[in-house]
């Protein structure tokens, strides 16, 4: 890390709750989205001029499955803090993904959604991905919180899809039950993977309909509400504030500096710190570490990340602030590729035998019980 960032990175954990506790937590988004179906889909798409292999997201994103679930709680389970605590993930997750069968046969007029039991139903390896959520849950390594209903904004998704350049690329990405990527042959797409990030403030009507029907589902899935939430790829904007409180939500995690729509492409700017609230009472929560070992694209320039998340972690101790580690799901799957996974768990597991070395006072927590702590 540069003196900059260094000094940039000691900055910003100033401001906000403290606490002489040397807490971790790791929020990991995307889980239950799709990106790409499968290798021999990653393959088709690449030879037909989709960007695929641009970055990692692309070459390497898939649904988790049974394997990717079980190893991951796996390495997990081998760690304990002092008080005999494992690692625990926060996985914030989507649920569900564009009906592509339906899209199609509407001829790219109608968009669909799939709830996520009926998209594991067409992957090979995913039946038990719900039952090890909860399993995960009851075996304190993964407390699933909320992402969203789908990780594509839809009315983008589907002007792409209908009429702008480049749409035969993005339909023949669907005809292979995947989402596509930022660019085809030299067509670059408009950003459609902020599924709460809106064009217009017309468009937040539906939003709140889209969040309800997540908190239903998040809650048909793990038996409890969604207390935690973080937007997908984008900020939302203000007024669903009102309807994450009504599903249950009391955990806002956020970036500091926070630009969210404000209507007719225009933006406001607020700063959040870690013990800020909202009017409903609703507790802010930022990151303050990254680890994103399978990392690679054009603006990415760590060598090695798990010193880099260490190096995070010492200043935010330093400050007094809990390390909130973000780590994101691509890290940890290998349905495209098993050596991506096997890179990842590699990782991830020299990274909590370090910590612990290092700080044998450590304690790993959910976000939730980070909140409930702040809170109280």
């Amino acid at each position: 890390m540069s003196l900059l960032s260094n000094f940039k990175r000691n900055i910003s954990n100033i401001p906000g709750w403290k606490t002489k506790r040397k807490i971790v937590v790791i929020e990991s988004d995307d889980w239950g989205s799709v990106r790409t179906y499968s290798k021999e889909a990653f393959l088709k798409l690449k030879n037909i001029g989709l960007h695929v292999d641009s970055n990692h997201y692309n070459s390497f994103e898939s649904l988790e499955s049974n394997d990717d679930l079980n190893i991951l709680f796996s390495i997990l389970k081998d760690f304990k803090d002092s008080k005999g605590n494992s690692p625990v993930f926060t996985p914030m997750c989507i649920m569900g993904n564009p009906d592509f069968e339906k899209i199609k046969l509407s001829n790219y007029e109608q968009y669909y959604f799939q709830p996520l039991h009926d998209t594991l139903k067409e992957y090979p390896n995913h039946d038990q991905v719900i039952s090890l959520w909860n399993k995960g849950f009851e075996e304190k390594v993964f407390y699933p919180a909320l992402h969203g209903r789908e990780h594509i904004n839809a009315r983008r998704y589907m002007k792409i899809l209908q009429s702008h350049e480049g749409s035969e690329g993005m339909r023949q990405a669907l005809q292979l039950k995947s989402v596509g990527a930022y660019r085809y042959k030299n067509f670059v797409f408009p950003n459609y993977l902020g599924a709460l990030h809106p064009e217009s403030m017309e468009e937040v009507k539906e939003l709140h309909l889209h969040l309800e029907e997540a908190g239903k589902l998040f809650f048909e899935y793990m038996g409890y509400q969604p207390d935690c939430f973080i937007a997908p790829n984008a900020e939302e904007p203000k007024e669903l504030e009102s309807t994450l409180n009504k599903i249950g939500v009391k955990y806002l995690t956020r970036s500091k500096r926070r630009i969210y729509p404000i209507g007719n492409g225009t933006f406001k700017k607020e700063w959040n710190f870690i013990g800020d609230k909202n009017e409903f009472d609703q507790t802010i929560i930022n990151r303050n570490c990254f680890f994103e070992p399978v990392c690679f694209g054009e603006k990415e320039n760590i060598t090695d990340w798990a010193a880099s998340c260490l190096n995070e972690m010492e200043i935010a101790f330093f400050w007094n602030k809990p390390a909130v580690i973000s780590s994101h799901r691509v890290n940890y799957i290998g349905n495209i590729d098993p050596k991506n996974r096997e890179k990842g768990i590699k990782s991830l597991r020299y990274l909590l035998k370090t910590m612990l070395t290092k700080w044998p006072d450590i304690e790993f927590m959910s976000t939730k019980q980070l909140g409930e702590i702040i809170s109280s």
